[in-house]
């Protein structure tokens, strides 16, 4: 592919220059995942398979018409090693969101969000098992803050002892209990759920881009309809992932639409900004999920957050954002102007240069687009 040097694209994602088009389109996309996710704590009398079907339903809809409009094939290239990873990363994508919403409804929802946030190491560590990628030492630091910030939010009393304001540590009540187990299972689910996306991210590496990131969402989709009824039948004894659809007003059918929706406005912002803007920026852009869901947490769902939750996700997104500023800064010394092609694969197949942790948080910025 050849090199348009003489040219220079000012508001690309190559270019000198960071467009705040750009930004803003990570950001909304942002604020539209943030949305989902309020809307599937809002609806926590469904059971998490139920909520996970009726997304997938909506957004397979959505992506056969983009599909259709762009002339592309829904299975993606003839081809078996891109097709097996496609199949992969959504089984694994499916995995995550499953638990990802889990933990939404049984967590504040600014906890389960920043756990969220977890997936670089996790992905930097299968990178290395499946890839052969290099573990270097950001790699080691970021799994060894991401742990302190787990500990701090899960704040089991194993670790911190029992911090409740009681006077005799026998008035401590089963229910109490109870809450903190449930807390510690909830929090357990969500880290899976993280470590799943990892390895859907690992394989979005290895797809490259080979297919259409529409495709990826389309076989997400499609692999969760089996695995949510599956699901459904062996943790809570039943097939049925309808829910009580007799029973849904139409202000349920409205939110579940919505729900749909939300998840791929949120992954069309995104890609809509990532074209426009370096994936470093978009890193600390997608951020703002965080920062989002504590505005939600405050103006209508008014749920307890201790400080241990607030100082674990400070300690998360702090690091997260010392991470995007780095490789902003990186981007910055070496920015190059390449045609779209290029731009394309950058975007989709980091370098051996952005391996390791650098290259998950990468995937971190767009990972929503595909899970």
């Amino acid at each position: 592919m050849a090199t348009t040097a003489s040219k220079e694209v000012p508001d690309g994602p190559h270019g000198d220059h960071h467009s705040l088009r750009g930004i803003f389109f990570i950001m909304l996309g942002s604020f539209s995942f943030s949305t989902m996710f309020l809307l599937v704590k809002v609806m926590s009398q469904m059971n998490t398979f139920t909520l996970v079907f009726y997304r997938s339903v909506v957004q397979i809809a959505i992506c056969m018409v983009d599909l259709y409009k762009k002339g592309v094939n829904p299975l993606g290239p003839d081809s078996g090693s891109v097709r097996f990873y496609l199949v992969l990363r959504a089984g694994f994508g499916a995995a995550a969101v499953i638990a990802w919403f889990y933990g939404i409804q049984n967590l504040p929802l600014p906890d389960a969000v920043t756990l969220q946030f977890t997936t670089p190491p996790f992905a930097a560590v299968f990178a290395v098992c499946l890839v052969g990628e290099h573990w270097k030492a950001l790699d080691m630091i970021g799994a060894v803050v991401c742990l302190m910030g787990v500990a701090l939010i899960a704040h089991p009393t194993w670790l911190f002892g029992n911090t409740d304001a009681v006077a005799d540590a026998a008035l401590v009540t089963d229910a109490t209990d109870n809450s903190t187990m449930m807390k510690a299972v909830a929090v357990l689910v969500t880290e899976v759920g993280a470590a799943m996306a990892g390895i859907a991210y690992v394989c979005v590496r290895k797809i490259g881009d080979r297919a259409d990131a529409v495709v990826m969402v389309f076989y997400y989709g499609i692999i969760s309809l089996p695995m949510t009824a599956i699901g459904s039948k062996m943790l809570l004894g039943t097939w049925n992932v309808l829910g009580d659809y007799e029973q849904f007003s139409l202000m349920d059918y409205f939110l579940l639409l919505l729900v749909g929706f939300a998840g791929y406005g949120g992954q069309w912002f995104t890609n809509l900004g990532l074209q426009q803007e370096t994936a470093a920026t978009g890193t600390l852009a997608t951020s703002t999920q965080i920062v989002w869901t504590f505005i939600f947490e405050i103006l209508f769902l008014h749920e307890e957050i201790d400080i241990w939750s607030i100082s674990g996700t400070a300690l998360i997104l702090g690091f997260m954002m010392v991470v995007g500023v780095m490789k902003l800064l990186e981007s910055d010394k070496s920015a190059i102007i390449v045609d779209t092609d290029e731009e394309k694969g950058l975007l989709l197949e980091p370098s051996r240069e952005d391996e390791g942790y650098g290259a998950a948080v990468t995937l971190q910025s767009q990972g929503s687009n595909s899970l």
